[in-house]
């Protein structure tokens, strides 16, 4: 059987996981695009449907009643691509918890208040690249959950632990008991960040792409840093500066 109406329930209740809310109220989220199923399915998150176009080859290995066919035009109104290669997994959110992804000698990512969804997504592709432990997202970041950040993880999203909404005093109170070291990037710091070990035991902050890290915070950090740069431009893109640490600590860990 193929849905073949837009108006088919069913449908509709899919097209509302692309709001926030909605996601929530349901505790679910979805991927398109080949790859990013894949990852889905080999990950040890549930997945609750598959939706392909009709003609779709479906060669995962998958429950034959969670397949749902769709008409092509459906699926395209349904898609946040402009370009849908057809095939879509709607997925049941994990239930992290901070206590569990936490452990003495980790090494992790806070995210305070950055908007933008090509940001957050890539900063979790590459704390997937360089062996993160686990991310948190605090204050007003942008939902990890948003189609726009899933799609520019590239399916890291299923490789390591994101959690959104953390409420900052009890994570940085978590990071502490657990002995970890906590370190902002910061445009007035006098240190570089090669000044710092950050191989294990540390959690760095990235902050919002036009103000950096909130002030807020200032109690909860044990220092700062800056990225050396002898160019012209004043500062990075979040996610480019983000890439840069990651990258260091796992130059860091690979000359030990």
């Amino acid at each position: 059987m193929v849905i073949t109406s837009e108006k088919n329930e069913f449908i509709k209740n899919i097209k509302k996981l692309s709001d926030k809310k909605y996601r929530y109220e349901k505790r679910l989220f979805f991927v398109e695009g080949k790859n990013s199923v894949f990852e889905a399915l080999k990950s040890g998150f549930e997945v609750v449907h598959l939706l392909v176009a009709e003609d779709f080859n479906v060669d995962f290995q998958i429950e034959k009643e969670k397949i749902v066919f769709v008409d092509e035009r459906v699926f395209k109104k349904i898609s946040d691509t402009v370009a849908p290669q057809m095939i879509m997994a709607v997925i049941k959110m994990p239930k992290w918890e901070v206590n569990d992804i936490v452990k003495e000698g980790g090494f992790y990512v806070i995210l305070d208040e950055v908007q933008d969804p090509g940001n957050v997504g890539t900063i979790i592709r590459s704390a997937d690249a360089f062996n993160v432990d686990g991310i948190f997202a605090i204050n007003n970041t942008v939902d990890i959950y948003n189609p726009k950040v899933l799609r520019s993880t590239m399916g890291s999203i299923f490789h390591l632990p994101v959690v959104n909404d953390v409420e900052p005093s009890k994570l940085f109170d978590v990071l502490k008991k657990n002995g970890i070291r906590i370190l902002s990037t910061s445009l007035k710091a006098e240190k570089y960040i090669y000044d710092f070990d950050i191989s294990k035991n540390v959690a760095l902050i990235f902050g919002n792409e036009s103000r950096g890290v909130n002030s807020d915070l200032d109690e909860f950090v044990d220092d700062s840093f800056k990225i050396p740069m002898d160019g012209m431009a004043e500062s990075l893109n979040v996610s480019v500066a983000a890439s840069i640490c990651l990258y260091e600590s796992e130059r860091q860990r690979l000359i030990k």
